[in-house]
C-alpha cells in the first residue's frame, strides 16, 4: 500500500467540496460537468482542483493544502468564486447543500468515467441514488499509527459533526423531516458509515489487503467510511459532513477536525452502539438532537456538547492558529445548521425553487 504520511507538516489541512450544478431556468440539477471541466482546462486551472464525481450534476472543488485554517478558508472562497464564474459562462449555476431540494436523484446521469462506470456496475441501484454532496476534510499526520489514533478520535465525534453540518432536509420535493437526508442516502453505499474499530495501523492494512485479495475492492479508496485513513495523501479524511452553503462554516468544521486530530492521543474506538445511536439522532434532529456523552455517560443536548468541546479545544486552537475559525462552531450553534436555514427560507418564501435560489445566492458568500 502506497503511503505518504509525513510528506506534509503535521496537521496541514485541505478540503474537498462537492457542489451542485443547477440549470438557471428550471433550477433543477443539470449534468453539466463536461462543460465545467472544459472551462477549467481553457482557464488552465489545475486538473486536481476542479474534478468530476459520480453524478454528472456534481463538481468537486479541491483546495490546496495549507498550514492554517485561515489560509485554507481564503483558498476555498477564491476557488468557489472562480468556478462559479466559469460555470456561469456556460449557463450553469453552483449551489452548495447536501442534497438538491426537488430534483429526482434517479434521473441524474452517471459521469462518463471508467471508475464511476465500475462503481455503478458493482453497486447497482444505490449508485443511482447518490445525488448527494459532502464536505471532506483532510488533516495531515506523520505516520499510520497516528492516523489510526486520529480516526478513533474523530469517529466518536462524527454525530456532532453531522449535527453541526446537516444541510439536506429536502429530497425529491419532500421535506424528509431529517436534518441530513444525505447521511441516510449515503448509508446505501457499501463500506460507508462509521469505520471499523481498528486499534493499530497493521489491522487497517490487513483488513484492506483481504478485501483486495478477495476481489471485493480495487483499493482502500473504495472504503467510504465517515472517517478513514488516506495513506496516499498522508492524511486522515473526515467525510461525514454535508457540504456547507456558507464557506465560513467550512472553515469552522475544518478547525474542529484539525484540533481533534492534533489532540488525539490513545483514543480507542467507543462502543459502536452508542455512536450509531448518536449518529441517528443527529441525522434526524441535527442540533436539536440529544446525544450520549461518552465523558459523563449521560444524555446531553448536542448544542451543549458542542460548546463544551470548543472550550476544551481552545488551547489546541491557539497552538494551531485557528481560534477564530473554531469559534465559528459556536456561531453555528447559535444560528442553526443549514437544514434549519433551508426550512426557514422555505417557510418564508413558499417554494423549493426559492430554496434553490437562496442556495445559489449564498454559496459564494452572497
Amino acid at each position: 500500500m502506497e503511503t505518504n504520511f509525513g510528506a506534509s507538516a503535521p496537521y496541514t489541512v485541505g478540503v474537498e467540496e462537492e457542489l451542485q450544478l443547477v440549470d438557471p431556468a428550471s433550477l433543477a440539477l443539470t449534468p453539466g460537468i463536461g462543460g465545467v471541466l472544459a472551462a477549467r482546462d481553457a482557464a488552465e486551472l489545475p486538473k486536481e482542483s476542479v474534478s468530476a464525481e459520480l453524478s454528472a450534476s456534481c463538481v468537486e472543488l479541491r483546495s490546496p493544502a495549507r498550514n492554517t485554517v485561515g489560509e485554507l478558508g481564503k483558498e476555498v472562497f477564491a476557488l468557489r468564486k472562480t468556478v462559479r464564474s466559469l460555470a456561469e459562462e456556460g449557463g450553469i449555476w453552483l449551489a452548495a447543500a447536501g442534497a438538491h431540494p426537488f430534483s429526482d436523484p434517479v434521473l441524474q446521469e452517471i459521469t462518463a468515467d471508467d471508475r464511476y462506470r465500475q462503481v455503478e456496475e458493482r453497486m447497482g441501484w444505490p449508485a443511482r441514488m447518490q445525488a448527494i454532496y459532502g464536505l471532506h476534510v483532510h488533516v495531515a499526520v506523520p505516520d499510520g499509527e497516528t492516523a489510526i489514533k486520529a480516526v478513533n478520535a474523530l469517529s466518536r465525534h462524527v454525530p456532532l459533526f453531522l449535527a453541526l453540518s446537516a444541510n439536506s432536509p429536502f429530497w425529491n420535493g419532500v421535506d424528509t423531516r431529517l436534518a441530513s437526508t444525505r447521511a441516510k442516502v449515503f448509508a446505501l453505499v457499501p463500506r460507508s458509515g462509521l469505520p471499523p474499530a481498528f486499534r493499530a495501523w497493521e489491522e487497517f492494512e490487513v483488513y484492506v489487503g483481504k478485501l483486495v485479495d478477495a476481489g471485493l475492492i480495487p483499493d482502500y479508496s473504495w472504503c467510504w467510511w465517515d472517517v478513514r485513513p488516506h495513506p496516499r495523501l498522508g492524511t486522515v479524511e473526515l467525510r461525514a459532513p454535508d457540504v456547507q452553503t456558507d464557506p465560513a462554516r467550512t472553515s469552522a468544521l475544518t478547525a474542529l477536525a484539525q484540533c481533534l486530530v492534533a489532540s488525539a492521543d490513545e483514543h480507542q474506538p467507543e462502543a459502536p452502539l452508542f455512536t450509531e445511536e448518536n449518529k441517528w439522532s443527529a441525522t434526524r434532529h441535527g442540533l436539536d438532537a440529544t446525544l450520549h456523552d461518552f465523558s459523563t455517560g449521560h444524555a446531553t443536548p448536542a448544542r451543549k456538547l458542542a460548546r463544551t468541546l470548543v472550550r476544551s479545544l481552545a488551547p489546541v486552537s491557539q497552538d494551531l492558529g485557528c481560534e477564530a475559525e473554531l469559534e465559528g462552531i459556536l456561531q453555528i450553534v447559535e444560528a442553526g445548521n443549514g437544514a434549519q436555514k433551508q426550512r426557514r427560507v422555505h417557510n418564508r418564501r413558499g417554494s423549493l425553487e426559492d430554496v434553490v435560489r437562496y442556495l445559489v445566492e449564498a454559496t459564494c458568500g452572497g
